[in-house]
């Protein structure tokens, strides 16, 4: 279970677990670490996570530490209107509030629907499911529905980061022992992060050198791929 901070894709926080299944508990666990391992400067937070994040516990976590959120959902059915919503490109939104059973209080929740066959400019009806494919998220964000999911699909880029992890080390486990390899882990992510700040530094740096130049004269920042697997292979 992996958090990584979207700004700079650094690794903030994560746990070696057991099993497939998450509970909710679990999933809160990491969201109530989250202001105490970032800077005081940080004003405003913003989690995002898959349907497996959605859950009492992670809502209650976020409200307790005042962070917004946007998770995408499978586990409740609300009642967005029958008939309503607007239309945007080629899909149609819509939203409501609902309390799904034991959650601490109401929630947003938004719905995109795509439409699988065309139906003509008539207005969409939620309901009517077997036409449609959707997809549906609770948040605290404010703002349009198709704003919330275009942001939160900028989450996309952390599945990258997430593929990074069984190559930087953490599928080669050295023991038996559950502790064991879950310090391991935060090794490796230790030994990800630091080549990580490498690469923000060297940055940095091209960036400084390149003030002052025309736009088209600027290059790209970039390290070469090889130096970086020598690099993090050296620190792992």
């Amino acid at each position: 279970m992996l958090c990584f901070i979207a700004e700079t894709r650094e690794y903030l926080c994560g746990t070696q677990r057991r099993g497939e299944t998450i509970c909710g508990a679990e999933v809160a666990r990491p969201i109530r670490q989250l202001r105490r391992r970032l800077p005081a400067c940080v004003r405003r937070v913003q989690v995002r996570g898959d349907g497996e994040f959605i859950s009492r516990e992670s809502i209650q976590a976020c409200q307790d530490g005042d962070l917004l959120y946007t998770f995408g959902h499978k586990r409740c059915a609300p009642p967005f209107p029958k008939r309503g919503g607007y239309r945007h490109g080629d899909c149609e939104y819509n939203e409501c509030r609902y309390q799904p059973a034991g959650w601490p209080e109401p929630c947003r929740f938004v719905v995109m629907r795509m439409r699988k066959d065309p139906m003509g400019e008539r207005q969409l009806n939620w309901l009517e499911s077997e036409n449609y494919a959707g997809r549906d998220f609770v948040t605290k964000e404010s703002g349009r529905p198709h704003r919330v999911i275009e942001d939160y699909d900028g989450r996309a880029a952390v599945a990258p980061l997430i593929g990074e992890a069984p190559r930087e080390g953490v599928l080669a486990i050295p023991s038996k022992t559950f502790q064991s390899h879950h310090a391991f882990f935060q090794m490796v992510m230790l030994a990800y992060n630091l080549w990580r700040w490498m690469k923000l530094l060297v940055g940095h740096q091209q960036a400084q050198a390149q003030q002052g130049q025309p736009v088209e004269e600027q290059q790209r920042i970039q390290m070469p791929d090889h130096t970086l697997r020598i690099a993090r292979l050296k620190m792992l």
